[in-house]
């Protein structure tokens, strides 16, 4: 009886890992860099540093998450479809070029900054080295919001 059980729990632990083991959290596509290719563009990702991606829900407690080459285009496609909803958004620093969350982001906007679809813009974990990019490219320091406005912005008056 005792084996009968334990290879009942084994079972149950296979099913329960094969289903994903608990909700599939959302987290950032997983970028090859010179293979991945944009979402929105279609070019080859080849820059962290302005690399960015959302997730949404695309079934019950399953993610799909998208690339970006730009967080510009990453704007652009959000708003071209608004059906899917964001259930996170991520950048890269773009001094570590580590993940960071768009939410607690600083972003610097400027025509200096070259990002790959000419959006200019960079992101930044911590304020000061925002400042800082913002400084040296006559450039704006936005949080989240606020750089959703001004690119819905500049892309209504083209």
């Amino acid at each position: 009886m005792q084996r009968i059980l334990r290879w009942l729990f084994l079972i149950a632990l296979v099913v329960l890992a094969a289903c994903g083991g608990g909700p599939a959290a959302p987290e950032p596509a997983k970028i090859r860099f010179g293979e991945t290719t944009c979402t929105e563009c279609g070019m080859i990702i080849s820059q962290a540093k302005y690399a960015s991606s959302f997730a949404y829900e695309e079934s019950e407690g399953r993610f799909k998450s998208l690339p970006f080459d730009d967080i510009g285009d990453m704007l652009t496609h959000m708003r071209q479809h608004p059906e899917l909803i964001p259930a996170g958004v991520w950048v890269h620093d773009y001094a570590s070029e580590e993940w960071i969350d768009a939410e607690t982001a600083f972003f610097v906007q400027s025509g200096a900054i070259k990002s790959p679809m000419g959006h200019g813009i960079a992101a930044f974990a911590d304020k000061t080295a925002a400042e800082r990019l913002a400084a040296e490219t006559a450039g704006q320091v936005l949080d989240w919001d606020h750089l959703r406005i001004e690119v819905a912005m500049a892309e209504h008056h083209h």
